[in-house]
């Protein structure tokens, strides 16, 4: 019978550090699982911050292409405006004076 007692304490020994063993285990995986998680997080961040500023300098890059293309072309507007009125603005003001006064 006391052999069956003390069985029975051994028994009840293994199966208490077992589950102190599984709790221990349990703890550090939730904190490894927490730790992986903050990883990953961070290198999601990282990579999204990245992508944001590759983007962002291939959007200021289209931009600019843009805007120097709206300038070339108002550029050219304004030249030819220019020699349109070098060539006629003696002509323009003469009809005009002929107009207000001239009737």
């Amino acid at each position: 019978m006391q052999d069956i007692i003390q069985k029975i304490i051994e028994i009840d020994r293994m199966a208490q550090k077992m589950t102190d063993d599984a709790l221990v285990l349990k703890d550090e995986t939730a904190a490894s699982i927490d730790s992986d998680k903050k990883k990953l997080r961070e290198q999601y961040v990282t990579r999204a911050r990245h992508r944001i500023n590759v983007t962002s300098e291939t959007e200021k890059t289209f931009l600019q292409e843009a805007l120097d293309d709206i300038e070339k072309r108002y550029s050219g507007i304004a030249d030819k405006l220019s020699a349109l009125y070098e060539e006629k603005h003696d002509s323009w003001a003469n009809d005009l004076y002929k107009r207000v006064i001239g009737g």
